[in-house]
């Protein structure tokens, strides 16, 4: 190979990688991650169960593996509002009463 062959390939080769490459950055629209935040603050009382486990795994076995995020909102609907109220209703355990002075 001549030296000007070699040169004008090296230049070539240091130069193409900017050529094609676009500006990096974040695919999709970001509005369902605010709902999945909005969701999971909703239901931050929820403790979760064996039952909703197995919903979940239900869902996500009938779906052949997709909508993960889905199925978990869904069961966050289904079991959470009535675990919720029911929390609201049980009367709260009060401690012994605290000694006065």
């Amino acid at each position: 190979m001549r030296a000007s062959h070699l040169i004008a390939t090296f230049a070539i080769l240091a130069l193409s990688p900017g050529l094609g490459v676009e500006r990096a950055g974040a695919e999709g629209d970001a509005s369902p991650t605010y709902q999945r935040e909005r969701a999971v603050q909703k239901y931050k009382g929820c403790h979760w169960t064996d039952e909703m486990g197995q919903y979940v795994y239900a869902c996500i076995k009938k779906n052949d593996g997709f909508g993960t995020h889905w199925c978990y909102d869904e069961t966050l609907e289904v079991y959470c509002p009535a675990q919720l109220e029911a929390a609201k209703k049980a009367p709260s355990p009060s401690g012994p009463d605290k000694p006065t002075n």
